[in-house]
């Protein structure tokens, strides 16, 4: 299934709670001088107007980052205040998406590789990122695009932060994640990892958490 659309829920307080941990981990793991690459499995179209209908829709961006904004909750020391601050400029009603806020926090020396399996989206990212020489964007379902190429190859950094957050539209998903979280571990090691999972009512999220931890 390809209908999920993350335009909906951009900004909303889950966005910016994942946002806010994303930036801590990539200027943490940007203190050591070697280059880091950084890879998204289902990176969305990178960039979102808080304007547009479908936020306006689901109000979910006014209940989140532009409330956490109005009433300052979020601290002034936060990576991710300022990067979302770079990349708005002069137009405070843009959010980007993981992949440019990542883009703001990482050097020149840094890689990105980006998956996204849904055509428009995956349109929109790479119009994003098309003049941005460290940014690879792959249309493709990253959990089978990105074991492909693993271990890195030169120039590749060998480091690297992997962020895994699918839709969650399939039940099977949930089921899927340890493997592939095992076989990154495997086909990777020296990279950490970022596994955004939601925690609904229907609990299908249990499991999963109990078989990473084997």
């Amino acid at each position: 299934m390809l209908s999920y659309q993350h335009m909906y829920h951009a900004g909303s307080l889950a966005d910016v709670h994942k946002h806010i941990l994303l930036a801590r981990a990539l200027t943490h793991l940007a203190d050591n001088s070697a280059p880091l690459l950084f890879a998204e499995t289902h990176a969305g179209r990178g960039r979102y107007n808080l304007d547009a209908p479908e936020a306006r829709k689901t109000g979910e961006a006014a209940a989140g980052i532009d409330t956490l904004l109005r009433d300052g909750r979020i601290a002034k020391g936060e990576p991710f205040l300022a990067a979302l601050q770079r990349f708005q400029g002069k137009n405070r009603r843009l959010y980007p998406g993981s992949p440019a806020l990542a883009a703001q926090l990482l050097r020149r020396n840094d890689a990105l590789w980006l998956w996204e399996l849904h055509p428009r989206e995956h349109a929109v990212l790479a119009r994003l990122f098309e003049k941005d020489r460290r940014v690879q964007v792959f249309h493709a379902n990253g959990q089978i695009g990105l074991p492909l190429r693993l271990p890195p190859k030169p120039p590749a950094p060998r480091r690297g932060l992997v962020l895994i957050d699918p839709s969650y539209e399939i039940k099977d998903e949930y089921a899927a994640l340890p493997a592939f979280v095992r076989r990154l571990r495997q086909r990777w090691p020296g990279a950490a990892g970022l596994l955004w999972y939601p925690m609904l009512p229907a609990g299908r999220h249990a499991e999963m958490v109990e078989s990473l931890k084997n």
